[in-house]
């Protein structure tokens, strides 16, 4: 008896049974495999690598990225100085995406601490680029507090200026205007200031608003638009 011969008669009536089990619409669907049943097994078997591939990735991700914050938090306990400012640069710059903004916030940190200005403004510009928002923004406005800390008035002015204008409606920015008047202030440009202050002065109530336009009015005394500054009552010509 031929073994093979018999294992094909087995094969071919089981095809005979399936195709007579489904119905006449599912028989093109068939045939279909049938006919491509080594390739589809081959397309299945390739998924199932690649989600292993990605499963594996994620876990090699996410275990180096808890081992770079580890290494963040033992350089951040270190004894400040030069060689913690050093460390945290070097790690900052090879650190993974997910610690990477985390990273150059506290070379910031430590870069003013040692009164190292400049270092401070490279490392919270690094940090805005890595990530968009409110976390970018805030990285932004330290850096541009660095700028004023290293004596660049018009650069953190021309920043702070960029990011009013970015800034959709919906978000508070007298605090950022404020900042932006004290860097114009800085930069002596005074008239700059001046509008700056008023803005502030038309958003505020009170004595806040007071003091803005006070400001604004020692800023240009000579100027006609504090001649008649809105919401202050002028005196009396007698």
């Amino acid at each position: 008896m031929n073994p093979q011969k018999n294992q094909d008669t087995e094969e071919s009536t089981l095809l005979q049974d399936l195709q007579a089990e489904v119905s006449t619409e599912s028989a093109p669907l068939l045939q279909f495999i049938l006919r491509h049943g080594g390739a589809i097994a081959g397309f299945v078997l390739l998924f199932v690598l690649v989600l292993a591939g990605t499963g594996l990735w994620r876990w090699y991700d996410t275990s180096r990225s808890n081992e770079a914050r580890q290494e963040l938090a033992r350089l951040s306990m270190q004894k400040s100085g030069e060689g913690q400012l050093k460390g945290l640069t070097s790690f900052a710059e090879t650190a993974p995406e997910a610690v990477r903004f985390a990273a150059w916030l506290t070379v910031g940190q430590s870069a003013l601490h040692e009164n190292n200005a400049t270092a401070a403004v490279s490392a919270y510009a690094n940090a805005a680029k890595e990530r968009d928002g409110a976390f970018g923004l805030a990285a932004s406005i330290n850096e541009a507090g660095a700028l004023l800390k290293a004596g660049k008035n018009a650069e953190a002015l021309a920043l702070l200026q960029e990011l009013l204008t970015s800034l959709s409606e919906d978000i508070p920015t007298q605090q950022l205007k404020q900042m932006a008047a004290e860097a114009a202030q800085a930069a002596n440009q005074p008239e700059q200031a001046a509008r700056l202050y008023l803005a502030l002065a038309e958003q505020s109530q009170g004595l806040e608003s007071d003091y803005f336009r006070a400001q604004a009015r020692a800023l240009t005394p000579n100027s006609p638009a504090q001649k008649d500054v809105p919401g202050e009552k002028q005196p009396e010509n007698r």
